[in-house]
């Protein structure tokens, strides 16, 4: 597939100023608006750039929602990681309820431009930096399976962590735009942890 790069980057604070403020426009279009009816020149107007400005960098508007998707997984992948410290000391279950709280935390604060970007617009799934962060998540289950291999019951354990790692991922997308109380979703996210700790262990968490 077409591979979406900036023009050039920039090299200068005021113009990477101008060059952020593009791909922040855009998320902040997409947030209530639509990728059809999104163009170069609304997102021109909501930066507070000229459309020559622009240009300058960016090629096309596929290009400005491909810096964006890079950024806005790398945030998410940065929320989990930073969450793993967080659970030394917990009892194991706490430790993935933790941890997907956080994921979730990151994607429903900007729920309609995840939405956006991973449900409704065909190329953003397949970009190399999308694609990127997904096998990252896949090696984060990785990580964290080696790291409790004494406590896990996979029979096949780098190809179970490998599908439990795929079915997570969709999963806490659902979680995070589904229409929804937070009392709600925070029993879904305790429920998927409950559900992943089976998966991984044989058997439910203690109460």
């Amino acid at each position: 597939m077409t591979e979406f790069k900036p023009k050039k980057l920039p090299k200068q604070a005021r113009s990477r100023a101008s060059f952020d403020a593009v791909i922040e426009a855009a998320a902040q279009l997409l947030n209530g608006g639509t990728y059809e009816a999104l163009t170069t020149n609304h997102i021109a107007e909501r930066a507070g750039v000229s459309i020559g400005t622009l240009y300058e960098f960016f090629p096309n508007k596929e290009t400005i929602i491909a810096e964006l998707a890079g950024r806005r997984m790398r945030a998410l992948l940065q929320a989990m990681h930073k969450a793993v410290p967080e659970t030394q000391g917990m009892p194991p279950w706490d430790g993935v309820t933790h941890i997907f709280e956080h994921a979730i935390a990151a994607l429903v604060a900007e729920r309609e431009v995840y939405h956006a970007l991973l449900r409704q617009i065909p190329f953003v799934p397949r970009l190399a930096e999308v694609r990127a962060a997904r096998a990252a998540m896949t090696d984060f289950a990785q990580f964290i399976r080696i790291r409790a291999a004494g406590t896990l019951n996979l029979p096949e354990p780098e190809t179970d962590a490998w599908l439990i790692s795929q079915m997570l991922s969709n999963t806490l997308l659902e979680i995070a735009f589904r229409e929804t109380d937070d009392a709600t979703r925070s029993v879904l996210i305790r429920e998927l942890a409950r559900l992943t700790y089976r998966m991984a262990v044989g058997r439910d968490p203690e109460a």
